[in-house]
């Protein structure tokens, strides 16, 4: 979600040294982008209830040596926001949500409503607007090293990844945020059998479980689906999904990262909302963002999840609305138009 700000700033400050500071299970994403000239692994800090003051008070001082000018602060805790100003950074902009970013320069209004929703990549891009810093076309992205690349697999056209899992971030189980397996099931089999493509299913080594689920009693030829769930990095995942024509699956990292090296995305939304979560640019024609919740606000707002009393929204979804999608973004042959 940070990366198009990276991209803007890059663009304003050509010869500056950006550090992006983050936590040990995300730096992976600053590190495979070409604007960022340094990582800071602030490990555990920023995980609600994992770190102590310590640890804190030792990023800090760490934060101070560095004699920085500047800080685009893009967390909202006030703890976070915080930090800038205890490492003496002179200039910090940021998000100013339900008040939090007291501690700020720059406080960059967020809104607090869920009739009023804005892209989270937007709320970032908002701060080189109130700098009144130029911004084209930001977009996400993820580079991959060629070695990645290299491991990547290439079954035949059209190969399209699948990812079943998400909801699973450190200090939070979000998993009403996962579409029906025995739906995915249904979707694979019909991806093979009328598309003849070959299925990567893809995730972390927490859905190894479900990925292997969805295989049992799927009916199809031998080699047509592979399962890498749990077997690569994020690396590498980013270099496979690089290989792929197609991404379908729930809203989650491996969405944000298949949009981020550019191959087209069907995202399924459930209690949250794709105006918030999307695929990044929301505007992108080849992004799909499926979402028919009944109320039309999300039950997700504000990193809570609110009580659900009538929990339909991604039993709302049918294999053939995800269908539809594919044939709109992968049209088959029989559905293209024949120049001769």
């Amino acid at each position: 979600m940070t990366t198009p700000l990276l991209e803007t700033l890059r663009a304003s400050y050509p010869n500056a040294t950006i550090t992006y500071v983050t936590g040990s299970w995300s730096k992976v994403i600053p590190e495979h982008h070409p604007a960022v000239d340094r990582v800071i692994d602030c490990g555990s800090v920023g995980i609600f209830g994992r770190y102590s003051l310590k640890e804190y008070l030792q990023l800090a001082r760490k934060l101070r040596t560095y004699r920085f000018d500047l800080a685009f602060v893009l967390d909202r805790s006030p703890l976070l926001t915080l930090l800038p100003w205890l490492a003496g950074i002179p200039r910090r902009v940021g998000p100013d949500s339900l008040g939090r970013g007291f501690s700020l320069t720059d406080r960059v209004p967020v809104s607090g409503s869920s009739e009023h929703l804005q892209h989270e990549a937007d709320i970032y891009l908002d701060l080189a607007r109130a700098l009144k810093l130029p911004i084209r076309q930001p977009r996400m992205r993820f580079v991959p090293t060629e070695e990645e690349r290299r491991s990547a697999r290439h079954l035949g056209q059209p190969q399209i990844a699948v990812f079943v899992g998400g909801g699973s971030n450190p200090g939070m189980e979000l998993t009403a945020k996962r579409w029906p397996l025995e739906r995915y099931r249904a979707l694979v089999a019909k991806l093979v059998h009328e598309l003849q493509a070959h299925v990567l299913l893809i995730g972390g080594q927490s859905d190894t479980e479900l990925t292997r689920s969805l295989l049992d009693g799927l009916d199809v030829p031998e080699g047509s689906v592979v399962n890498l769930a749990g077997k690569t990095s994020i690396g590498e995942l980013a270099a496979q999904l690089e290989a792929c024509a197609l991404y379908i699956g729930n809203d989650s990292s491996p969405m944000h990262l298949a949009a981020a090296v550019g191959i087209p995305v069907i995202g399924i939304f459930g209690p949250t909302s794709p105006q918030e979560y999307g695929p990044y640019p929301t505007d992108d024609p080849k992004h799909i963002a499926l979402w028919k919740h009944p109320t039309g606000q999300p039950c997700f707002f504000l990193g809570k999840m609110n009580a659900c009393q009538n929990c339909t929204c991604m039993q709302a979804i049918t294999v053939d609305d995800v269908w539809q999608a594919v044939l709109r973004l992968l049209p088959t042959q029989q559905n293209s138009e024949v120049v001769s």
